[in-house]
């Protein structure tokens, strides 16, 4: 015994399966979405976390340089301040050797020491 629906329930249910397909494909639609959203989230966090390590990085060095300039510059005064009108150049040389000799003493007195 088979029952049959009037032909305008029949077509409110089709048109009802119908919808519910469609929400059940853009469901799925929106699950996978999600998923490559995290993907791409969890990613994002990986290179903004090596982005700011490398930052941290890149800072360390800027300070060391700036220390180094710093200490280059106070160089260069203690040149222009022992450079003398009749000395010039060659006493220049000669106290640089000094101080090149002494640096050479102290580095094979810590060697010894080592």
């Amino acid at each position: 015994m088979e029952t049959t629906l009037p032909k305008g329930i029949a077509k409110k249910l089709a048109t009802l399966e119908d919808k519910m397909q469609m929400l059940i494909f853009a469901r799925q639609q929106l699950k996978w979405s999600i998923s490559e959203l995290q993907r791409e989230n969890a990613e994002l966090r990986s290179t903004t976390a090596l982005l700011k390590e490398e930052l941290k990085e890149t800072k360390k060095k800027y300070s060391s340089l700036q220390k180094d300039f710093n200490k280059s510059q106070n160089f260069a005064k203690i040149v222009t301040n022992k450079l003398t009108p009749t000395g010039g150049l060659s006493e220049l040389k000669e106290s640089v050797e000094r101080y090149i000799q002494e640096i050479d003493k102290c580095i094979e007195m810590l060697e010894e020491t080592l």
